[in-house]
């Protein structure tokens, strides 16, 4: 393939892998039009194949198919349920040269799993099940068949260990085996050589480094296969130079099992190292310059005997720079060479291409083309001419703006990374938009400061602008977000759900159906009119005979209860037609059918009903209602809640388990097994009957048999511990035939065995021990490791623990988080602290301390980084203490991946320079480095190490990059989609974050809007919210009574501006001015100046004044007791948390009151955005909102009448 094949030649996108000249969309289509070709005879099952061929998203993904019964041979039992067989054919494998899938792979041993329902109704259990056991196992199904004389199905998995050793693959879904390709390797060595031990040392070094099939092999590379050599840059002992390696670097081939060369004419950089004849280890690794970006090999230029690096292409072949979008994390094929400086020369260059006919509209539009886009995928915003619509239809009118659809004949600007420009993609033709039609011909009314001209930046799906050349209205158009039958903003973008025309659908739909009783039609409406989600479940009027297989499972007084399968199933919300509709997964669910004891409908019947869910995430849905024809008893439909053997409600409804059932049938297996000895077997049963949980360990008796490979780990006088494999593994819970058996997964699990000596176990020790095990899939009560049951060695008679993998091989520590050892990681670390240094050891010692107070893979590693690693540094901020840059950390930092490695360079991180600290390390300074947080999962900002400027000496503190900015501009930018759900999530974030500060015994003293950083769009419920500017944090026991006070008026406690020592309780009254904020969208007395009056006021018990339709009364509660005067009554962080998680759970309301709180001020927020919007822009000329030394508004307090509420 030519370096310019990147589009595919049958539909002109873009190859998803260019390497291979793979398609997705025509692969996807091939697939479709396939589908007449074969069926399996059900149309569920044909439904669920077809859906998973088109989830394929690269060509070495496992095409999932029907596979007859007759194309599979020599068919052997291993156990009850699993069977080795040859697929005749083989499986499906993409072909590069083709460009399409062909079956290479004859013969082909595989599994095959009878581990689905053998009934004559396929249910929608049968679905679910074949779909989780694509989504559990990590090597890959090849899809389903059926034995036509028993009708049984079966999964056709892929054999998940090497032909060649026997061992497990390392990865299974790509057969690719670590101990084989090594070992190739190694042989390999022999057949090739750079002339030099060192440099043949360094590359096999690096060549046995591999761990997975798509690692890069690194090779000594002749020259000679370097084509169209350019000069890039120079730079410091390396020349850079672009090339074209004509063969290309080595890949894995899935289906040949083995390295190939299939590409070709790959793009690189070459680094020369200048005067290396004499090479060594050090220069090869310096010359390497980065941990992060791949390198490729070793070569030497013949004529001047330099040695050559050879890495992934990083450098821009126009400016010398390196690329803005690289991403080599996605991998070498996947980065982006994008180059924003050049770029945006590009796009300067082309503004005397267009214009709009108005200065004003064209700056705009520059400036956002400019100074807006950051990486390779941001939009171009664009002047589009008038006649690019068609198809322009009004939808509505809101004041001066026309909403509009059309389609847009054009399309919009993507980068194409080969030909590194920007182009117009035609597959994205004729794209559906919105229309934003302004009824006014002046610009200036058009960029209306207070209005829309500040909205226009805050549009992050808008595409362009445009003019009406008739009416001269100016247009904005966007993404396609409006919905055609009421012209209103869909409820769900995405999904093109709006609630205001399904609600309306509904109530028309009243007069089609009937129960033929008035209050149970009232019942079905107003379940159905709750809707306010496309997940959320329509109730309905369902007829009795669509209900098959009931089976009675239990009575009380008012309900007796069955199980049945509802033939059609719900109806569920079809986003491509915008519709409802029942689709072939949801036909035949098994449901519970609750028959009321009485043809006379009772108060306790819409009781029962209303305890019941529509939200789909939830364990307690409601279907609809129905009525037994011949007993003329009304039915509630609800989902499988009751277990058919014992009528009880399952202990855990979504994963069907019963505790009482499976703790009986434990007991009736007892005679089952034995190990001979009655203590053992006494302690295995009553580990055995404390579960309570479908996925707690089943603690067993295990044959000594089942394990094998045992190396020794540790010994001493009382216990030997080894590793060993368990060849089936541990009991699992199967939901759909409801018992405990062994799946593929846990085939081959490594685990430890303890070995005790004491052979006498009339004493209690070994159960003790053994009690201290946890039988939790997370562990319990700071026990961590789970046991998995107890073995005996025949020939020593000793007992055995078989116990979680948690042992380090090397130290014999407990491991702390699967294969990350913290005894050893810190012993690492120490011994590294000889090789850097600050030049400054109270520094040295600081980042010491904090480098061993690691607890967790994923913790931030502090560091002191070198102030030559920072590039693109741009000033964003600016304090009286501090200004703060962005920057690129060119190797980025440290990541856990079996080992700590860097994987993540040219990271964008935040600097913080500090005035004047070259000399003077204060104990402030060190407290802030404290605060800061080096959990990936707390709500703090990230902090990676130390840096100092080498023309200033200043120090900079280091930290994680907030995209998204203050969580104050996202809440203005956002407010018309900042829900009242996304309020509480945010609110609940910022909990998190003060609880990790007090549970360090610090506090903030400075917690206001604007030390809150947002890592992306605020209106996404997964985005992370990050308290930060931890330059005043202090120790609580430390905090004296300071004569200064610094902060933001409204969020200063009273006590603290009474003189007070800060608290916690203080930051708990700065929360509650936050929450003001999150609900209101508006600042704490905005509408007041900020002096010695309001200071006054504040500490007069006078707060922010609120509109009771505006906030719900829970919320206000919460807010009030966060601001009360006496800091005795403001409860805690933790307090505080437990109270807003009362309230939600996973996006959905847990209480029907809370729930009818906050829909009631949701609507409230919906129906006044703009009245909202104008109080947010309203902010008196004397309300300051940054941090500053309040003493001058606070010293007069005491000649004023000030209530004390803290005597």
């Amino acid at each position: 393939m030519s370096q310019i094949d990147i589009d595919c030649v049958k539909c002109g996108d873009r190859y998803a892998r260019v390497e291979d000249g793979w398609c997705k969309p025509c692969q996807i289509d091939n697939f479709k039009k396939n589908f007449t070709n074969w069926t399996s005879g059900n149309e569920i099952i044909d439904d669920l194949i077809q859906e998973k061929n088109q989830d394929i998203r690269e060509p070495n993904d496992i095409i999932f198919e029907w596979i007859p019964y007759n194309q599979l041979n020599d068919i052997k039992e291993i156990n009850n349920v699993l069977y080795s067989a040859i697929w005749k054919d083989g499986p499906l494998y993409y072909c590069h040269h083709k460009k399409d899938y062909v079956r290479k792979s004859e013969n082909e041993k595989v599994i095959i799993f009878s581990c689905l329902y053998d009934l004559p109704i396929i249910t929608k259990e049968f679905y679910d099940k074949v779909k989780s056991y694509c989504d559990l196992y990590d090597f890959p199904i090849y899809g389903i068949s059926q034995n036509p004389n028993t009708k049984e199905y079966f999964m056709v998995f892929q054999v998940d260990h090497c032909e060649k050793c026997g061992n497990k693959y390392t990865n299974v879904k790509y057969k690719w085996c670590e101990l084989c390709q090594i070992n190739y390797l190694k042989k390999n060595f022999t057949n090739w050589t750079s002339g030099n031990e060192i440099v043949d040392n360094f590359i096999q070094e690096f060549q046995l480094k591999i761990n997975d099939y798509d690692d890069i092999i690194v090779e000594w590379i002749p020259y000679d296969q370097f084509d169209n050599i350019k000069k890039i840059r120079k730079d410091g002992f390396v020349t850079i130079y672009s090339t074209i390696w004509k063969d290309g670097p080595l890949y894995y081939c899935l289906y040949k099992k083995e390295y190939q060369r299939k590409l070709g004419k790959k793009q690189v950089a070459l680094k020369y190292l200048h005067n290396s004849q004499n090479i060594t280890n050090e220069l090869l690794i310096r010359g390497r310059n980065s941990n992060v970006l791949p390198i490729y090999g070793i070569s030497q230029n013949p004529d001047t005997k330099d040695y050559i690096v050879v890495i992934q292409d990083e450098y821009c072949e126009k400016c010398g720079e390196e690329y803005t979008d690289l991403m080599p994390e996605l991998g070498p094929e996947w980065g982006r060479k994008w180059c924003k400086p050049c770029q945006m020369d590009y796009l300067k260059k082309n503004f005397i291409n267009w214009t709009s006919g108005d200065k004003k509209i064209d700056k705009f539009i520059q400036d956002r083309q400019v100074n807006h886009v950051d990486h390779h995928y941001d939009p171009i915003l664009e002047w589009i001419s008038y006649d690019q619509f068609d198809n322009v239809k009004e939808l509505g009118k809101n004041g001066i703006i026309t909403i509009c659809t059309a389609i847009w004949k054009g399309s919009p600007l993507d980068y194409d990374m080969n030909k590194k420009i920007y182009k117009r993609n035609f597959i994205k033709q004729n794209k559906k938009v919105t229309l934003k039609c302004y009824n006014t011909q002046d610009i200036t009314e058009f960029f209306n400061e207070d209005n829309e001209y500040s909205m226009l930046y805050r549009i992050d799906n808008l595409y362009g602008l445009s003019q009406n050349p008739d009416t001269k209205d100016y247009i904005m158009f966007l993404e396609d977000e409006y919905c055609e039958n009421c012209g209103k903003q869909c409820t769900h973008i995405v999904e093109k759900w709006c609630e205001l025309c399904e609600i309306s659908y509904l109530k028309k739909n009243f007069t089609n159906w009937t129960s033929g009783n008035e209050k149970i039609n009232n019942f079905i409406q107003e379940f159905q009119l709750r809707i306010n989600n496309y997940t959320d479940i329509i109730v309905e009027w369902i007829p009795y005979n669509q209900f098959v297989n009931i089976k009675e499972i239990g009575k009380d007084d008012l309900f007796t209860i069955y199980s049945a399968i509802w033939k059609n199933g719900q109806l569920s919300y079809d986003k491509n037609k915008r519709i409802y509709k029942r689709n072939l997964k949801n036909q035949n669910e098994i449901v519970t059918l609750k028959s009321f004891n009485s043809q006379n409908i009772t108060e306790e019947f819409f009781n029962e009903g209303n305890k019941y869910s529509i939200y789909s995430h939830q364990d307690d849905k409601i279907y609809g209602v129905s009525q037994n024809p011949n007993t003329k008893n009304y039915i509630i439909v609800i989902q499988e809640r009751y277990c058919e053997n014992c009528g009880n409600e399952y202990t855990d409804t979504f994963h069907k388990w019963c505790k009482s059932c499976q703790i009986s049938n434990l007991k009736k297996n007892f005679t089952n097994w034995t190990s001979k000895n009655e203590k053992i077997d006494k302690f295995i049963q009553e580990m055995q009957l404390k579960i309570d949980c479908y996925d707690d360990t089943i603690v067993e008796w295990i044959p000594y048999e089942q394990f094998n490979n045992i190396k020794k780990i540790n010994k001493d006088d009382f216990v030997t511990i080894c590793s060993a494999i368990w060849k089936n593994g541990q009991l699992n819970y199967d939901e759909y035939k409801k018992i405990y058996q062994r799946n593929l997964k846990n085939n081959d699990r490594k685990i430890i065995l303890k070995f005790h000596k004491l052979q006498d176990h009339n004493t209690d020790e070994f159960f003790n021990e053994a009690n201290e095990y946890s039988i939790k899939i997370y562990g319990d009560n700071n026990r961590d490791n789970k046991i998995y049951g107890i073995t005996q060695n025949p020939d020593t008679n000793e007992y055995i623990m078989v116990i979680e993998n948690k042992y380090c091989e090397k130290c014999s520590e407990n491991l702390h988080y699967y294969t990350w050892c913290k005894t050893c990681q810190l012993d690492n670390l120490k011994n590294n602290f000889i090789n850097w240094t600050s030049g400054n050891k109270k520094i040295d010692e600081l980042i010491q301390e904090m480098q061993l107070k690691i607890n967790d893979k994923l913790d931030t590693i502090f560091e002191w980084i070198p102030f030559n690693q920072f590039n693109k540094i741009e000033i964003i901020g600016k304090g009286g203490f501090a200004i703060v840059y962005s920057a690129i950390w060119k190797d980025g930092p440290l990541f856990y991946k079996e080992k700590f490695r860097r994987t993540s360079g040219n990271r964008k991180v935040a600097l913080k320079c500090l005035h004047n600290s070259s000399q003077n390390i204060t104990d402030e300074f060190i407290n802030e480095i404290r605060a800061y947080s080096l959990n990936y999962n707390e709500n703090i900002i990230r902090i990676y190490g130390l840096s100092q400027n080498p023309d200033t000496k200043d120090y900079i503190i280091v930290l994680g990059y907030a995209s998204g900015g203050s969580f104050y501009y996202q809440v203005n930018k956002n407010y018309d989609e900042f829900d009242w759900m996304s309020k509480l999530q945010s609110i609940l974030d910022i909990i998190k974050g003060l609880n990790n500060i007090h549970q360090k015994q610090m506090v903030h003293r400075d917690f206001h809007v604007g030390n809150i950083l947002v890592e992306k769009e605020i209106s996404y419920l997964s985005s992370k919210i990050y308290i930060s500017d931890m330059g005043l944090c202090g120790e609580v026991s430390n905090i004296k009574n300071e004569s200064k006070i610094y902060g933001v008026i409204p969020y200063v406690a009273p006590e603290v501006l009474k003189g007070k020592p800060y608290t916690k309780a203080a930051d708990i009254y700065s929360l509650g001015m936050i929450m003001y904020f999150v609900a209101t969208g508006k600042q704490p007395f905005s509408n007041y100046a900020h002096d010695e009056y309001l200071v006054l006021n504040i500490c007069n018990g006078i707060r922010p004044e609120m509109n009771e339709s505006e906030i719900p009364k829970c919320y206000i509660d919460i807010m009030k007791k966060c601001w009360d005067s006496d800091p005795n009554n403001r409860p805690s962080v933790t307090e505080l948390e437990i109270m807003i998680k009362s309230f939600f759970s996973f996006g959905y309301f847990k209480d029907k009151e809370i729930e009818k709180q906050f829909n009631k001020a949701e609507e409230y927020r919906k129906a006044n955005l703009l009245s909202i919007r104008s109080n947010q822009s309203s902010t008196h000329l004397e309300a300051y909102y940054t941090s500053r030394l309040l003493n001058p508004l606070t010293k007069n307090l005491y000649s004023m009448e000030v209530i004390d509420f803290t005597k």
